[in-house]
């Protein structure tokens, strides 16, 4: 399902990019451009950063929350556009 119209970025890019590294909005705006056009995207982003941080805890075994799930040092992320450092 699409997430964000304005940039084409689906739940599973999300999924994707949370696979990948991705932990904060500030990540998948940087590697998608999520919520960077007009930003009506950006609650539904949200909710599906959530639930991917949430599914990436429980295949790894790390259940105390998302937020130990991000990483202390900045990720260097490959992307459809190009790679990216996101820094939780």
């Amino acid at each position: 399902m699409y997430v964000c119209l304005c940039k084409a970025v689906t739940d599973k890019d999300i999924h994707r990019a949370v696979s990948q590294g991705a932990c904060s909005m500030r990540c998948l705006r940087q590697l998608n451009g999520v919520g960077s056009q007009c930003g009506r995207c950006v609650g539904h982003a949200k909710e599906v950063l959530g639930e991917a941080l949430s599914t990436q805890a429980a295949e790894t075994g790390n259940h105390s929350g998302t937020n130990s799930a991000a990483p202390a040092n900045p990720v260097t992320i490959a992307s459809g556009n190009g790679v990216g450092v996101c820094y939780p």
